[in-house]
C-alpha cells in the first residue's frame, strides 16, 4: 500500500488530536449542505431583526439639533463599530430606509422602528433648497460634513426623485400629509427639468448646482427611479397627471432605447466624480426590479430581465464562493459587496418567480446565502448588528449594511418562501403598504393603504380568511405548498383594505 503526503499529515494530525482547519467567511464559519452548497450561517429572520435593532439603538453624537443618531451624520463607520467622520448620502437612504421600515413592520408587526425612520425623513424634510434658487423645494441628496445639517449645493435628480418616492411611502404608512405635499413639490421640480436626452445626455442630469442649476454631469444611465417616482404618484392620483404621464413615458422610451441597448450603465453612487467608463451594477438591476413589477410595459421581458442579469453577473459577479456568486459594485470600486449580491439574488428570485427554472433558484438560493456572511460581524453586541459591507470590505455603511440591504431579503421571501421561518408567522410581502397588523398564535389581521392588492403569508396553521369582516371568496386566496415549501398563504384583495386570516379549526 502506498501512502501519500497528505494522508500521513491526516493520520499525524489525528494521532496529535488537532482538528482540521475551519473555512470562512468573514467572521463565520462556513455552512454546506449534505451537498455541499453553501448555506447563511444563521436565519434571515435573526439578520432582519438583528439589523433593525441595531438601526432602533443606534449611538448618537451631539449636533446642533441634540442627540443625532449616527445614520443622520455620517455614511459609514470605522471597521470597529466607532463612530467615523464621512460624507452622508441621506437621500437615497429616505427611500431605502422606508422601504425596509415598510416591509419590516408588514414582516414583524414592530412599529417602534417607525420613530428611527421617522428622524431621517423629517431631517432630510427640513433642508429642502430655497423657493428661489434654480431648483427650489427639493432635499439636498448628500452632505460633505458630519454635523446633522444639510446644505450643500451640489445634488443628484436620481436621489431626489428616490427621496420623493420615499416621503409617498411615509405618507402612505402615517396617514401624515406633509409627506405628500412635499412629494408632489419634488415631481413638479423634476418634471420641470425633463428633456427628450440621446446617447450622452440622460432625460434629467447626474448632479446639478441646485442654486444656479447648472448641470455638473449630463449623463446618469439611473433614470429608473424618477419613471417610478412619477408612477407612484399617478398610481395615487395625485399630482398633474399628464404631465406626469408624458414625461415618465419619455423617461422610460430613454432607458429602453439608451442604456438597456448599450449597457451604459454609468452614474449613480454619489462618492464617484465624473466618469461615464465607471460601469455599476445598481441601475441595471433596479431597472430589471421594475420591469419585473411592472412585465406590461416590456413586451420582451423574457428577453430582456434574464439579458440584464447575465450582463452583471458577467461583469460584476465573476467571483464564486462555495458556488455561489458575489457581486462587486462598480468598476471603480470593483469590491465584494453582501448589499449587492442580495440585490442580484432578489432579482434572479423574482425572475424564478416568472421562468420557474430551477438551476435559477438555486443561483438566488446561493447568492442570498452568501450574502449573509456580512451581517453580525465580530464587533456586534448581543441581538444588535452590526453589519460589514462585505467580504473583504469590513467599514459598516448604513446604506450597504443596512438600509439597501434589507428589502432584498424580503423580496427573495416573496419568490422563495422557506426563507422565512417555517414555525413562526409573518407576512412576507405584498403589493401595498401595509399600514396595521397585528400577529396572535393562531390569527394575523392587517390594513393596507390600498384597497385592492395582493400579498403573501408563511403560516403554521390551516387558516380561514376575511375580507373586511366577511368571507374572503375562496377563489381570491391559496394555501398549501408552493415549490415544497409548505404553510404558504396568498391572497388577492379586490375592493378589500381589511384581512383577517384566523385558525379554521
Amino acid at each position: 500500500m502506498v501512502f501519500r503526503f497528505g494522508t500521513w499529515l491526516a493520520i499525524a494530525l489525528a494521532l496529535c488530536g488537532a482538528a482540521p482547519a475551519v473555512e470562512k467567511l468573514s467572521d463565520h464559519e462556513v455552512v454546506l449542505d449534505t451537498q455541499g452548497r453553501l448555506q447563511p450561517w444563521t436565519s434571515y429572520d435573526r439578520i432582519i431583526r438583528g439589523s433593525v435593532e441595531y438601526i432602533k439603538n443606534c449611538p448618537t453624537e451631539k449636533t446642533v439639533h441634540g442627540d443625532d443618531p449616527w445614520y443622520l451624520i455620517t455614511s459609514k463607520l470605522e471597521p470597529d463599530g466607532t463612530f467615523g467622520e464621512n460624507q452622508n448620502n441621506q437621500a437615497g437612504n429616505v427611500y431605502y430606509a422606508v422601504d425596509m421600515l415598510a416591509r419590516y413592520y408588514a414582516y414583524t408587526g414592530d412599529r417602534e422602528a417607525v420613530r428611527s425612520i421617522r428622524l431621517l425623513v423629517d431631517r432630510v424634510l427640513l433642508y429642502h433648497t430655497p423657493a428661489d434658487w434654480a431648483w427650489a423645494g427639493v432635499p439636498r441628496t448628500q452632505d460633505d460634513e458630519p454635523d446633522g445639517v444639510y446644505d450643500d449645493k451640489t445634488s443628484e435628480p436620481d436621489k431626489i426623485a428616490m427621496a420623493g418616492d420615499g416621503y409617498v411611502r411615509f405618507y402612505k404608512l402615517t396617514g401624515e400629509q406633509k409627506y405628500l405635499h412635499a412629494a408632489l413639490g419634488i415631481a413638479k421640480a423634476l418634471a420641470a427639468k425633463v428633456e427628450p436626452g440621446d446617447a450622452d445626455h440622460s432625460p434629467l442630469p447626474f448632479r446639478v448646482n441646485l442654486k444656479t442649476g447648472k448641470a455638473l454631469d449630463v449623463y446618469s444611465a439611473n433614470m429608473i427611479p424618477h419613471v417610478m417616482f412619477f408612477d407612484t404618484l399617478l398610481t395615487l392620483g395625485v399630482g398633474d397627471k399628464d404631465d406626469l404621464t408624458a414625461k415618465r413615458d419619455l423617461i422610460w422610451k430613454w432607458i429602453l432605447e439608451y442604456p438597456v441597448k448599450n449597457h451604459r450603465w454609468s452614474g449613480y453612487f454619489e462618492d464617484v466624480g465624473f466618469h461615464h467608463d465607471n460601469l455599476n451594477q445598481q441601475s441595471p438591476m433596479e431597472t430589471a426590479r421594475y420591469m419585473l413589477r411592472h412585465p406590461d410595459r416590456v413586451p420582451d421581458l423574457k428577453e430582456r430581465v434574464p439579458e440584464l442579469i447575465e450582463w452583471v453577473r458577467n461583469r460584476f459577479g465573476l467571483t464564486r464562493r462555495f458556488g455561489a456568486t458575489s457581486i462587486c459594485e462598480q468598476d471603480n470600486c470593483f469590491k465584494e459587496m453582501s448589499s449587492h449580491t442580495a440585490r442580484y439574488a432578489s432579482i434572479v428570485a423574482l425572475w424564478y418567480g416568472v421562468c420557474g427554472d430551477p438551476r435559477v433558484r438555486e443561483e438566488a438560493r446561493a447568492a442570498f446565502a452568501l450574502s449573509t456572511y456580512s451581517a453580525f460581524c465580530r464587533h456586534s453586541k448581543g441581538d444588535r448588528a452590526l453589519n460589514f459591507v462585505g467580504l473583504g470590505y469590513i467599514d459598516p455603511w448604513f446604506s450597504d449594511s443596512y438600509f439597501d440591504y434589507l428589502p432584498h431579503f424580503f423580496d427573495g421571501m416573496t419568490a422563495m418562501p422557506d426563507m422565512a421561518p417555517a414555525d413562526q408567522n409573518h407576512l412576507l410581502g405584498s403589493t401595498g403598504t401595509v399600514t396595521q397588523i397585528e400577529y396572535a398564535a393562531k390569527r394575523i389581521t392587517y390594513e393596507s393603504f390600498e384597497s385592492s392588492g395582493d400579498e403573501i403569508l408563511r403560516i403554521t396553521f390551516t387558516p380561514r380568511v376575511l375580507a373586511d369582516g366577511k368571507p374572503l371568496d375562496p377563489a381570491a386566496w391559496q394555501f398549501g405548498e408552493v415549490s415544497g415549501v409548505p404553510g404558504v398563504l396568498r391572497i388577492h384583495r379586490d375592493g378589500a383594505r381589511q384581512i383577517a386570516v384566523e385558525s379554521a379549526t
